[in-house]
C-alpha cells in the first residue's frame, strides 16, 4: 500500500525527525488506520482516540523501523495491537452505526448521494449495519485477518507479515471469516451474500 508519491524518501525524512514528512504521512494514512481500526472495534470514539495512539506511538518509536520499504506493514502491526488492547479494554460498550460517521472513509460503505433512490440508500446502510455487527461476532483473530485483508485490500503477503504467519494462513482465515459471515447473515437476516 502506497499512499503518496516518494513514499520511501517522506518515511526516511519522517525517520530522521522530520515532522513535515511525519504530518504528511500522518494525513495519508490516518483513514486507513481509522477505519481498520473501527472495522475491528465497532465504535467510533474509541477508533479515533486509538488511531491518535498509533500514531503518537509511531512517532515515539520511529526509531525501530528498520528500513521505509515496511513501514505500511509495521504501522498496521502497530494498529491491530492497539485495536486489540481497546477492544478487551472496552469489551462491553455497545456498537454504533456505521451511518453515523459522516465525512469518514469506511470501506463497505455506500456513499449516499441524492441520486441513488432512498430505498436503495436505506437498505445499503442497513445492510453496512448488520454487516459491522456481525464483523464484530466472528473471532479476533479472522476479523483483524479479514480487514486487513480484504476491507483494506492489503496483499496477503503484507497481511502475513503484520500477523506474523504464512501467506497460507492468511487465506484460511479470510476463508473462513467469509464463510462464517456468509452463514450468520443468511441465518439471520435472510440476506444471500
Amino acid at each position: 500500500m502506497q499512499l503518496i508519491e516518494n513514499e520511501d524518501c517522506v518515511i526516511r525524512q519522517a525517520m530522521d525527525g522530520d515532522e513535515r514528512a511525519f504530518r504528511v504521512l500522518f494525513e495519508a494514512y490516518q483513514h486507513p488506520i481509522y477505519n481498520f481500526i473501527f472495522r475491528m472495534l465497532g465504535h467510533a470514539e474509541d477508533a479515533a482516540d486509538a488511531t491518535q495512539e498509533v500514531f503518537f506511538k509511531v512517532y515515539k518509536k520511529f526509531f525501530t523501523l528498520r528500513d521505509a520499504k515496511y513501514f505500511s506493514s509495521w504501522l498496521f502491526s502497530i494498529a491491530k495491537n492497539e485495536a486489540i488492547t481497546t477492544a478487551r479494554r472496552c469489551k462491553n460498550k455497545p456498537q454504533q452505526s456505521v451511518d453515523e460517521f459522516e465525512g469518514k472513509v469506511i470501506p463497505g460503505k455506500i456513499r449516499t448521494t441524492e441520486s441513488i433512490d432512498p430505498e436503495e440508500r436505506f437498505f445499503h446502510e442497513e445492510f453496512a449495519d448488520i454487516f459491522q455487527q456481525v464483523l464484530l461476532e466472528i473471532p479476533e483473530i479472522y476479523r483483524v485477518t479479514f480487514v486487513l485483508g480484504v476491507m483494506e485490500g492489503l496483499a496477503y503477503e503484507e497481511v502475513a507479515q503484520i500477523l506474523g504467519c504464512s501467506i497460507g494462513n492468511v487465506k484460511s482465515r479470510v476463508f473462513r471469516a467469509r464463510d462464517h459471515i456468509a452463514k450468520r447473515i443468511e441465518k439471520e437476516y435472510a440476506i444471500k451474500i
